[in-house]
């Protein structure tokens, strides 16, 4: 296997693949910008792996695998939360959309792509990373901020205690009646 250099940004993904080339190197956080909205922070770099092959069909395909750190906000908290990314996605790829199969057809481990002689992959590696974020991010509840305040809120207020002090009182002239 041939690797491509590191700065290369785009590919002939067709070419890529039939030419079994690989690019592994690390991107910064800070380059997805739709990625942003979901971030307490875009410091950090995650590492990522490219290959592309010929599947058992002799299909020309990619292999992508992204891993590192993320630091998300929690919906919970809306606090920071480091979020471990572990992605991987393969890739067909077909010569034009009505060459993708129906929805039904498709194998759920495989995602295609249409041939493109300039993709970027920083743009595919951003969408693998969107398609893999929890739905809404969350801190385990005993780590998270927001505990604490769901037990405050969990208290009795003084309304109930009154409240208390008042069945209490009524049980006292019931008795000694």
């Amino acid at each position: 296997m041939a690797a491509l250099p590191s700065n290369s940004v785009t590919i002939n993904n067709l070419d890529f693949a039939r030419k079994a080339l690989e690019i592994h190197d690390t991107i910064a956080v800070s380059q997805f910008l739709r990625l942003a909205d979901f971030l307490s922070t875009d410091k950090g770099a995650l590492e990522y792996r490219l290959a592309g092959y010929q599947d058992d069909s002799n299909k020309p395909s990619l292999k992508l695998e992204i891993s590192g750190k993320l630091h998300l906000l929690c919906q919970r908290c809306l606090g920071p939360m480091e979020y471990d990314l572990d992605a991987h996605a393969t890739f067909v790829i077909v010569r034009d959309e009505a060459s993708i199969p129906e929805t039904e057809d498709e194998a759920d481990e495989v995602d295609y792509l249409v041939a493109e002689t300039h993709m970027s992959v920083a743009d595919l590696i951003e969408d693998e990373i969107l398609l893999s974020l929890p739905l809404a991010p969350k801190h385990e509840i005993e780590a998270c901020d927001a505990a604490s305040k769901l037990n405050e809120l969990k208290k009795p207020g003084p309304f109930a205690e009154l409240q208390k002090l008042k069945l209490q009182g009524r049980k006292t002239d019931e008795s000694q009646d």
